[in-house]
């Protein structure tokens, strides 16, 4: 199922996704975030597990270590999602990198990438690109 992306992007097993969109990226090879909104409405929390999109070779899920010294990047296994909650994947959080993409990526243009779910399986989301703010 693939709906509007400002809209529910898409449904499954108590999950909504929903506002997918990655930032403007004119060069080929560039590493992008991968941000979105997703709904945990069970009462069991659910884990991002990977993300398969046509216009990156790879993606990495990553948290924001605020430890010592300036805020980085670290890699994560899994991206926890709480029962009965709302996680907006941003930038300065938990988020997807895509890396290394396949195509010059200007505002307007929408694809599809598969979203997969420790317990809901995979589910595909409309993603726009967008003009970073």
């Amino acid at each position: 199922m693939v709906l509007d992306a400002r809209s529910v992007a898409a449904a499954g097993e108590g999950l909504t996704l929903s506002d997918a969109w990655v930032p403007a990226a004119p060069e080929v090879g560039r590493d992008i975030p991968l941000l979105l909104t997703i709904k945990n409405e069970t009462s069991a929390p659910e884990a991002l597990m990977r993300v398969r999109c046509p216009i990156a070779n790879f993606s990495e899920r990553h948290t924001v270590d605020r430890g010592e010294g300036a805020p980085a990047m670290r890699s994560i296994p899994n991206i926890p999602v709480p029962a009965g909650s709302t996680l907006v994947l941003l930038p300065t959080a938990y988020h997807v990198m895509l890396l290394q993409t396949r195509e010059p990526l200007e505002p307007g243009k929408r694809f599809t990438c598969t979203i997969v779910f420790q317990k809901a399986g995979s589910i595909e989301t409309e993603v726009e690109v967008r003009q970073f703010p």
